[in-house]
């Protein structure tokens, strides 16, 4: 059997032959040597070490700063707290001891309020203290009068009230121990009443009732 004849298209990788002649037909190939240093990626790069020798450091946000937040822009800026009210000094316009008038603001039912409203309108704005709790207990007082008031509607609707009678009960108590607390010396601060409290004390100026007398 006559034997074909091979060519350098011929590609069989099974002919032993196969490399010798691609090397006959297309010359030797040019071998480079690999490196013998492997390029590293970037995600292959030592690691940087943070530790206690870094000179500069960061505060966290989560750290409390060391000195005292500023206080918000509110009517219990006007109040010191830091000293009991005085039983033998007596506060201008009412003419009655600072613990009184203190007080006598928070007093139950309808005293509290009128005694509020009279502080207000009597006490000159130097007094900032005084006027800061006839304001918070006038405007207090005022919002338990008109809730009492609508627990009444709902009553005459329902033909029952004692939604009404638990709620001016617990009013009660509360006035009676915030004016123990105001007399005693200690501070009462309600943030609800912040708002209108601030416009009774604003729109209720002593110095404007005299200028009209």
């Amino acid at each position: 059997m006559k034997e074909r004849k091979k060519s350098k298209y011929d590609t069989n990788p099974l002919d032993p032959d196969y490399a010798k002649r691609a090397d006959d037909e297309w010359g030797e190939p040019v071998r480079t040597t690999e490196p013998k240093t492997k390029e590293r990626w970037p995600s292959e790069a030592p690691t940087k070490r943070y530790d206690s020798s870094i000179p500069v450091s960061y505060p966290s946000i989560n750290v409390p700063p060391n000195y005292p937040p500023k206080r918000a822009d509110s009517t219990a800026e006007i109040t010191d707290s830091s000293k009991a009210p005085s039983s033998t000094r007596v506060v201008p316009g009412l003419n009655l001891p600072e613990n009184v008038t203190l007080a006598l603001a928070y007093a139950p039912f309808f005293i509290g309020a009128v005694g509020a409203a009279l502080e207000l309108f009597l006490t000159p704005r130097t007094e900032t203290r005084a006027r800061f709790h006839a304001a918070q207990a006038l405007a207090l007082h005022l919002a338990a009068i008109l809730i009492n008031q609508i627990f009444n509607l709902i009553g005459d609707i329902t033909g029952t009230n004692i939604g009404g009678q638990i709620f001016w009960a617990a009013s009660t108590i509360f006035f009676i121990v915030a004016m123990i607390r105001v007399w005693k010396g200690e501070h009462i601060h309600v943030a609800a009443a912040d708002a209108p409290a601030r416009w009774l004390n604003e729109r209720i100026d002593p110095q404007k009732l005299q200028k009209k007398k």
